[in-house]
């Protein structure tokens, strides 16, 4: 419909056949299926409250990096290995790592196994990332 530019009683029918054609595809081939689906839809809000999670942290490490930039405070860096209680799903693991990045100041350089290794700006940083509010959050997410 966005290509064409117009809505038609065609366009609509071409795209539900189409649609559900790919659907079908994933579910016989990749092994998706309406349950998981169903899955997904049930931990939304999980996912939102993740989302509002990080963005907090990121804030909250933002505002924690301001001396360090402005204040002249010299870093003390570290590289910290940890490994969280409870996540224990691949994705789960990935979105730990990823939202470790993403706050300022630490960078997820590995994770193998269940073991992060992590580089952090200041020592400070890198106290309690085991049980942080990602960990929770994401525990959560998984239904735990």
């Amino acid at each position: 419909m966005l290509l064409n530019g117009k809505i038609s009683a065609e366009i609509i029918i071409f795209g539900l056949i189409i649609s559900a054609a790919v659907y079908i595809f994933c579910c016989r081939f990749m092994h998706y299926s309406p349950k998981k689906d169903l899955d997904c839809l049930k931990r939304l809000p999980r996912l939102a409250v993740l989302f509002f999670v990080l963005l907090r942290e990121i804030f909250k490490s933002a505002f924690a990096l301001l001396p360090y930039v402005y204040g002249g405070r010299k870093p003390d860096p570290a590289v910290v290995r940890f490994t969280p209680d409870g996540v224990e799903s691949d994705m789960g693991k990935v979105f730990l790592g990823n939202c470790i990045t993403m706050t300022p100041g630490t960078i997820t350089g590995s994770l193998k196994d269940s073991t992060y290794l992590v580089h952090c700006l200041d020592r400070s940083m890198g106290e309690g990332l085991e049980s942080s509010a990602f960990v929770r959050a994401i525990r959560r997410w998984e239904g735990k």
